[in-house]
């Protein structure tokens, strides 16, 4: 353990000290969230619905963690302010993994993982070396048994607390007449991808935080070289990217942009170990691997899934490749995207929110020590 998690630790410990006497207040719910400093995506959704139904009181610690000295500071203060806000909690609810949760959980206090993918293609969580190991959750949502066990391994708990209720902003990407205000209001702002087929580039990134993270080797010069001319090439990089790309009136870098609407919008997608694969199966679009280093990813990450064999589509090492793929297609296409579809989701039905705050409902209602039942 490193010094700055040593003095993280030890001041922790004061404040633990310092504020004994705090309990739950009942009917309290804390988001806790290091990603986002504002409420969006599943959190958006369950706050609405929470609120709608008007049962709890709803508090909030929102913010988005910069990986820099500043940042640092700001961080360990949040740490500081977030264990009494956990204490008073009944209920914790959370979109990533938590330092001060994992540590010293009060024990009258559940936690909700919400998580922040429908799935999880590359080894994650305690899977993995990590800078701390990552537990103390009463409950995690998942979208198909599947994840049972990788979920359990990935955030040290039971596969009873792994629970099937599928992820809440998917109720949105299903939602047709949404996605074609969304589509209408990005084709105003982005003109240029009016009557154009959009081959969506969305990839996830290598490395970790601790050793520093980098993208795949990838041209978007090269692949729209062999593009037909009818397609133009927009890039969706993971918010952890630093990433440089050439812009000119086939490629665009659309990173700032909703993910759903460009998915929604597009005709097909190109991806490699992101969890966005399953979002986007939903939508039953041809969908390509683009995995140079799909080998040396297995062995070094690990993957949760047999990639090869479930793959809905054609798996490309080079952009040629690519190119050639987006043009062809077949009937076995579609019954593998029909497979993979119902094989990692359960629901397709537009209800996950309300199963989510179904599950916060009873969560709520159950004493602490059997949340996890």
């Amino acid at each position: 353990m490193g010094l700055k998690k040593l003095i993280l630790n030890f001041c922790l410990r004061i404040v633990d000290l310092l504020t004994f006497w705090i309990q739950p207040e009942p009917g309290t719910i804390t988001f806790i969230s290091l990603t986002h400093n504002r409420l969006s995506s599943d959190f958006a959704l369950i706050d609405e619905q929470l609120k709608k139904d008007g049962r709890w009181k709803i508090n909030y610690d929102l913010m988005v963690f910069r990986k820099n000295l500043w940042g640092d500071f700001l961080y360990f203060l949040n740490c500081l302010r977030q264990l009494p806000e956990i204490k008073r909690s009944q209920l914790v609810i959370l979109n990533d993994n938590n330092y001060v949760i994992s540590h010293m959980k009060p024990r009258h206090t559940k936690v909700l993982q919400v998580w922040h993918a429908c799935g999880a293609v590359k080894q994650f969580g305690n899977q993995i070396r990590r800078q701390y190991s990552v537990g103390n959750y009463d409950a995690v949502l998942a979208c198909s048994p599947v994840w049972k066990k990788p979920y359990s391994e990935a955030f040290a708990m039971s596969e009873n607390q792994v629970k099937i209720t599928g992820c809440p902003r998917l109720d949105t990407l299903l939602d047709e007449s949404a996605m074609k205000k969304r589509s209408a209001r990005l084709l105003k702002k982005y003109p240029q991808l009016r009557d154009r087929k959009i081959l969506l580039y969305a990839p996830t990134f290598r490395g970790n935080i601790m050793d520093g993270m980098y993208s795949a080797p990838f041209s978007a010069q090269k692949l729209t070289d062999c593009l037909p001319e009818d397609w133009i090439l927009v890039s969706k990089y993971h918010p952890l990217l630093r990433h440089s790309i050439e812009i000119d009136d086939r490629s665009l870098d659309l990173s700032g942009e909703d993910l759903y609407t460009l998915m929604w919008m597009s005709s097909a997608m190109v991806s490699d170990f992101s969890s966005v694969i399953f979002d986007y199966s939903l939508l039953m679009k041809p969908m390509i691997a683009y995995v140079p280093d799909l080998e040396e990813y297995a062995q070094t990450i690990g993957l949760n899934i047999p990639y090869l064999k479930d793959f809905p589509g054609p798996v490309t090492v080079t952009e040629e490749e690519i190119a050639e793929a987006v043009q062809v297609t077949s009937p076995e296409d579609i019954t593998r995207r029909r497979k993979f579809r119902d094989k990692y989701f359960t629901h397709i039905d537009r209800n996950n929110t309300r199963r989510v705050v179904q599950l916060i409902d009873d969560m709520m209602e159950q004493p602490a020590q059997d949340a996890a039942a």
